[in-house]
């Protein structure tokens, strides 16, 4: 009895053991048969045996890319200099460093103090606005004598800006970094020829850049000496007189890439008349609003808070449909402004009010029996006033 029992339990757990091996077979079976195209890598295992420079290339952030981005990673080089301010290292600056910033070739933060975590550059420049095109001249300046032979272009952003690097590169792969150049969000006031947003961000091509730090930097005639005026105004007139081009930066369907506000302003602008914002006042071009509001191929928006900076990356980079396809040509095609030659656009007047109607005279009514009538004062005799309106003595 014992024994039979000892050869029932040997022969359940012989069977539990095939029944498991049976199951991990069918489960390897079906996996193969199922997904033998499917092809799962790890970041540890993309990454092996690669240097560090070329986990950033095909890593940039985390972000997987794909041959075309890595070409233009090494074709399209970009250094993207940050201004900020110590109040902002540790919520705008970090932000900026977490998302966007790492996929630049050459990644700078610009402020009044170091600050290792970032790094920051410190420059001795006044702090808040009276000091922002001190920092961009001094900015500049570094960027080309240390890095003119690693880079192409020289991109200024500010902490609140958000830049999609990758369609950056696409955009300037369309153009020769050698020609004097610089792209943005162009505004008409203050340059004849227009300049372009500083909160928008703008780039510069290597010749443009060479042109400021080597022919302006140290000339008062070209470009301003001191710490003072509007940054990117001041950017304008030092490029005018550089004879650098500013640039058309819209796609072939004539919508934007650079954005001076947040998604939402741009997508929802309200009623665009002459007076009603300042804005209108200042575009160089039509503006596009609704879904027709942005390029594909947008590059930038400016007063974007370290949340929503982090939300605009995980819907570009994270998030992402299934099976859509990148349709657009391999360089981008030419803006409708690619000669420069385009006439100016000017906000239209705000709409003239109806002219109102003056109000109808009501007919005549029978007056009360209590009233009586009384003559007007001499002089105004066609003038009758009731009694009920006089005086009582």
């Amino acid at each position: 009895m014992i024994l039979f029992r000892r050869q029932s339990c040997l022969s359940l757990l012989a069977g539990a053991i095939f029944g498991c091996c049976l199951i991990a077979f069918v489960n390897q079976f079906l996996h193969m048969l199922f997904y033998q195209n499917v092809k799962v890598v790890t970041t540890n295992t993309a990454v092996k045996n690669q240097s560090t420079k070329d986990v950033v290339k095909a890593f940039a952030n985390k972000v997987i890319i794909d041959e075309k981005g890595k070409n233009l990673y090494d074709r399209v080089r970009i250094l993207c200099w940050v201004m900020t301010t110590p109040a902002n290292h540790d919520n705008k600056a970090l932000a900026v460093k977490e998302t966007w910033g790492p996929r630049c070739n050459v990644l700078l933060f610009i402020s009044t103090e170091n600050d290792p975590k970032l790094p920051s550059v410190k420059f001795d420049v006044k702090g808040g606005r009276d000091g922002l095109w001190g920092k961009t001249r001094e900015a500049f300046r570094y960027a080309w004598d240390r890095y003119q032979d690693e880079v192409d272009w020289f991109l200024k952003a500010d902490d609140d800006t958000y830049i999609i690097v990758e369609n950056l590169r696409y955009f300037l792969s369309g153009f020769n970094t050698s020609k004097p150049m610089w792209f943005g969000h162009k505004f008409k006031a203050h340059v004849k020829n227009g300049y372009f947003s500083g909160g928008a961000g703008y780039a510069l091509s290597k010749e443009a850049t060479r042109r400021f730090v080597k022919e302006a930097y140290f000339n008062g005639s070209i470009c301003r000496e001191d710490q003072g005026g509007a940054e990117d105004a001041e950017m304008g007139k030092c490029m005018e007189n550089l004879n650098v081009s500013t640039m058309d930066t819209r796609d072939s369907k004539g919508r934007g890439r650079f954005f001076p506000f947040n998604p939402d302003n741009h997508y929802f602008p309200g009623d665009i008349h002459a007076g009603d914002y300042w804005y209108w006042d200042y575009i160089y071009y039509p503006p596009t609003q609704g879904r027709n509001c942005c390029s594909d191929s947008a590059i930038s928006f400016h007063y974007v808070d370290p949340n929503f900076m982090r939300m605009l990356d995980l819907f570009f980079y994270q998030i992402r449909p299934y099976g859509v396809i990148d349709q657009r040509p391999p360089i981008p095609e030419p803006p409708p402004d690619v000669e420069l030659k385009a006439p100016l656009w000017f906000a239209p007047p705000k709409p003239t009010p109806p002219p109102t109607q003056p109000p109808t005279t009501p007919p005549p009514t029978a007056k009360p029996n209590s009233e009586k009538e009384v003559k007007a004062p001499a002089g105004n005799n066609n003038i009758t006033i009731s009694s009920n309106d006089t005086k009582k003595n």
